[in-house]
């Protein structure tokens, strides 16, 4: 599946700027009420997709796969924005489908950042982009359960669109202010799955980054010995292992190819031992 990198590899700083933009409008505008509103906030989740399957370098049939699937969820979000019933309400809320883009997102970027074995600025910028991406996801979920539940609304009572936000990054950080609680069952479910994912994320890639940085430190002088002459210099500060030219390490030379295996030994040569040179 990833072959045939785009250009794009690993450019993961466009992919933060989606969903950077998503979280914001999201949480800033109650897009319900605005046609014009809600599809500019939905579109920008499909932006993220498209700039992510390019970053992870995904085969080119799988980038104009994504392709072809956010013009469709665009489509089928026009149509159920516009087409409405006769009470008023939408038919199928446009979450519903933008979820789909909005949970591919995360896995892609994901599987990227787990093919690093440097840590550079865009694993930092890969990683903060996943997670934040699960936020947006949860927050479509929400509103989908809340669409789909005719009982009783997520929260009791009606609210916004910015509030489903605004407690999606709350749950996934797990500080739980306690001012929206979800009271269905399955919105409690769905709100406990969060913070779970949420804190296995952060344990999972939080361990990744420091294990890889730590490998690409440098070890004690007792620990190295002497280094080869033709050894690169390992980084030495965090800006400098995380730079986005950093490459991984060449192995050591092999004593027993055969480029190495003609050298002469110093402990061969005349005056080297106990009983050499008189």
């Amino acid at each position: 599946m990833f072959h045939d990198p785009p250009r794009m590899l690993d450019r993961f700083e466009l992919v933060l700027l989606f969903v950077l933009a998503t979280i914001a409008v999201q949480g800033l505008v109650d897009v319900r009420g605005s046609v014009f509103a809600e599809l500019f906030a939905h579109a920008i989740t499909g932006l993220a997709l498209v700039a992510a399957v390019r970053a992870s370098g995904t085969r080119r049939r799988w980038r104009r796969a994504a392709d072809v699937l956010v013009v469709v969820i665009l489509v089928i979000s026009v149509a159920t924005v516009t087409w409405r019933r006769e009470e008023g309400t939408l038919a199928v809320p446009p979450e519903t489908t933008w979820l789909i883009a909005a949970a591919i997102t995360p896995v892609l970027i994901a599987r990227r950042v787990l093919q690093h074995t440097v840590v550079t600025l865009q694993t930092i910028m890969g990683s903060v982009a996943a997670y934040l991406q699960i936020a947006v996801a949860y927050a479509f979920l929400f509103q989908t359960i809340d669409a789909f539940t005719s009982s009783q609304p997520f929260f009791g009572k009606e609210v916004s669109t910015t509030v489903y936000m605004y407690f999606s990054l709350v749950t996934i950080s797990t500080v739980g202010f306690g001012d929206f609680v979800a009271v269905t069952s399955l919105g409690r479910l769905a709100s406990g799955s969060e913070a779970v994912i949420g804190q296995v994320f952060l344990v999972t890639f939080v361990a990744l980054i420091v294990s890889r940085f730590a490998a690409a430190m440098p070890l004690g002088r007792g620990a190295r010995g002497q280094a080869q002459p033709d050894e690169p210099e390992p980084p030495r500060t965090l800006q400098e292992a995380m730079s986005p030219t950093q490459s991984e390490p060449p192995p050591p030379p092999d004593p027993d190819r055969p480029e190495h295996a003609n050298r002469p030994d110093p402990s061969d040569r005349p005056g080297s031992g106990a009983l050499g040179g008189g």
